[in-house]
């Protein structure tokens, strides 16, 4: 458990990294993504935060890796609320897409979960306690890959969660979309990139030369 901001904090890695936001409100704690392994997510004991007191959930993607604890984290705790783009959210609200959602590929059964709600705009706000999480439709790595933007203790934060791929026809990738998000991201002020497999990066301009890279090393 790592502190980023005064309420921002990496969680761990389970699969992918999980980050959390503490809203300091009635809506809670809220993780981005929750990887696969809901034990992780109930460290959080470690720094004074309730598991139970985690209210919403955004996921970036429907691969298992950032997917695969929401059940188990919905049977510990009732109330909390999931969230992700409709484009991916058919992979995430039933079965029959483990090659889609990779969990083929980790040999493990996908239990499937229903959405609060669904992203269906380009920027479309999540507004809980006094923050906006801003979704972003960053298309590429899958359909309906999103990342989140978080204006939050005077830093701009973007979980990026995949942004570096990976590509494939099983995902239904696409690195024309792909290239056209970065590009959106670029036009961001990005002061930290939480991203979901690759670490923290910070300040803007090593988040600026980490999208630039994974651009030009993914070119259609």
């Amino acid at each position: 458990m790592k502190k980023i901001t005064e309420h921002v904090y990496h969680v761990g890695d389970s699969g992918c990294s999980v980050f959390l936001v503490n809203t300091h409100s009635e809506d809670g704690l809220v993780l981005i993504d929750c990887g696969m392994s809901v034990e992780m997510i109930k460290s959080i004991t470690k720094v004074g935060l309730k598991p139970t007191e985690i209210h919403h959930c955004i996921l970036t993607h429907f691969h298992i890796d950032h997917i695969g604890a929401c059940h188990d984290l919905k049977e510990y705790g009732k109330n909390i609320k999931f969230y992700a783009h409709h484009l991916d959210a058919k992979a995430i609200e039933e079965k029959g897409h483990d090659s889609k959602t990779a969990a083929s590929w980790y040999n493990i059964e996908y239990i499937p979960i229903s959405l609060e709600k669904k992203i269906t705009q380009d920027g479309e706000i999540l507004h809980f306690g006094n923050y906006d999480f801003k979704c972003i439709h960053t298309p590429g790595h899958t359909p309906g890959s999103i990342c989140v933007y978080l204006e939050i203790d005077n830093k701009q934060i973007l979980f990026g969660q995949d942004i570096h791929g990976p590509f494939y026809p099983a995902f239904d990738s696409n690195l024309e979309d792909y290239q056209k998000s970065m590009k959106k991201l670029l036009n961001l002020d990005i002061d930290i990139l939480c991203e979901g497999h690759f670490g923290i990066f910070q300040p803007a301009n090593e988040v600026y030369k980490y999208i630039k890279k994974h651009m030009k090393i993914n070119k259609p």
